[in-house]
């Protein structure tokens, strides 16, 4: 999983769900931010701590790790048990390569397509249900759509407060990026094609949030609105832009 957090609640938050993800789903995730993130300063009223996951996935009973522990075993979720090494009597193996359900390295291709069905029919469909929508913000059923993500959150939203008060406007802005959210939860598509103008705002130089959209969507922005220079936008200059697209 990709988390892109756009302000440092959220990445307080997201580090937490970080965290949960791995432990749950036996996975890498990982949390993008960039210097302009770290170096803003933020004010937050409070941590709603009642928020913050604190689940323990991992099995130190003998009944479920002792004797012919399976590291990598087959199960109906695709989720294998997890055992802590060192306090249980089962051997804990994991091969780099592609292995068998003990963990031993294995080239049967048998063993091969049931380990790929368990990680990516099984597993994956699960971890795309804990991926939330984008947030949206601004007009109900806005004419304009500035679409981001990451610490682009908070010049997308000043300038849709100071815009809104003239334009139909809103905003779209990403922050768990990966898997891409679906529109179960949140129908973001159905926004964007009603839309009459949709930017997709980027701090890199090749718009690759929107060929990700793109290729897990189907959907293209109308405009990209792209900066590279390593600085940071002035609201005026964000304001600017935007008017030269929109009109």
């Amino acid at each position: 999983m990709i988390f892109a957090p756009g302000r440092p609640e959220q990445g307080f938050f997201l580090a937490n769900k970080a965290f949960e993800i791995s432990q749950k789903y036996q996975i890498p995730v990982f949390i993008l931010t960039d210097q302009y993130l770290a170096d803003t300063q933020w004010t937050v009223e409070h941590f709603d701590l009642d928020r913050l996951y604190c689940n323990e996935y991992r099995a130190s009973a003998e009944a479920a790790c002792g004797g012919q522990y399976k590291r990598h075993a087959f199960t109906e979720s695709g989720v294998s048990p997890f055992c802590i090494p060192g306090l249980v009597s089962g051997l804990v193996v994991t091969d780099s390569d592609e292995h068998n359900e003990e963990g031993h390295i294995t080239e049967d291709a048998a063993t091969r397509i049931r380990m790929v069905d368990k990680r990516l029919f099984k597993k994956l469909p699960l971890i795309e249900k804990e991926i939330e929508p984008p947030l949206f913000y601004g007009r109900d059923k806005p004419e304009i759509v500035i679409v981001g993500w990451g610490s682009a959150y908070g010049i997308m939203k000043e300038a849709v407060d100071v815009l809104s008060k003239k334009k139909n406007i809103a905003m779209l802005h990403f922050s768990e990026i990966y898997p891409f959210p679906s529109i179960d939860k949140f129908d973001y598509l159905s926004i964007l094609k009603g839309a009459k103008a949709t930017i997709c705002f980027e701090q890199n130089a090749t718009g690759q949030f929107a060929r990700l959209m793109k290729t897990e969507t189907g959907f293209e922005c109308g405009t990209m609105m792209n900066r590279y220079d390593g600085r940071p936008y002035l609201l005026e200059e964000f304001i600017g832009e935007l008017y030269d697209r929109i009109g």
